[in-house]
């Protein structure tokens, strides 16, 4: 045994393995999820729009859709968005993945996003429970880098934000007669049934 290293064998911290946040493997706290997921987005975003200007399906000057975007659709940049979904869907499941791990659970469970309803709650139960905060089957809890907490926290306040700007859109537009009221919507459909 090294002079240097009296610690018994079993007491000895593991070595710290290079964390790669683009496999499944490891862990994502709440933070850590919200910030990737909010990148993803934006990443996604910029491409699609970068890709639509590039094949000429959106025009920046009119501000409109090409009329013959869905021939356009049909060559390579069809591929091309193809490609872009793909990897958006592949990146996302690493997020929940790796959410999962955090909450010691198998990555397998990411397969409920595809039942309808038992979804919402399955996203709820992901941001809102909290990790093991002791190493687990998927490793060493990882502490969230400064710029995903930023993130996190913008999409956060960009989502509560969007939640109530709905909302005040909806009862401004239901206020001056131009949306009708739930109320006033089942007395018309009454009528033609």
């Amino acid at each position: 045994m090294n002079s240097k290293d009296t610690s018994p064998f079993f007491s000895r911290q593991p070595a710290n393995v290079a964390d790669n946040p683009l496999t499944p493997d490891g862990r994502f706290g709440r933070l850590s999820m919200i910030g990737w997921y909010g990148f993803l987005n934006l990443i996604a975003l910029f491409s699609l729009i970068g890709l639509s200007l590039a094949v000429g399906i959106f025009n920046i000057n009119t501000l409109a859709l090409n009329e013959q975007f869905v021939g356009i659709l049909t060559g390579a940049s069809g591929l091309a968005y193809l490609a872009i979904v793909i990897l958006y869907i592949y990146f996302y499941c690493v997020i929940v993945v790796r959410r999962l791990h955090d909450l010691n659970q198998a990555g397998w469970l990411m397969l409920l996003l595809f039942i309808p309803v038992i979804n919402l709650f399955f996203i709820l139960y992901l941001i809102l429970a909290s990790g093991n905060p002791n190493a687990n089957q998927y490793g060493a809890p990882r502490p969230a880098a400064v710029w995903e907490k930023i993130l996190a926290w913008f999409m956060i306040v960009l989502t509560v934000l969007s939640i109530f700007t709905a909302g005040s859109i909806g009862s401004y537009m239901m206020g001056t007669g131009e949306l009708e009221t739930p109320t006033e919507m089942i007395q018309q459909s009454t009528d033609y049934f």
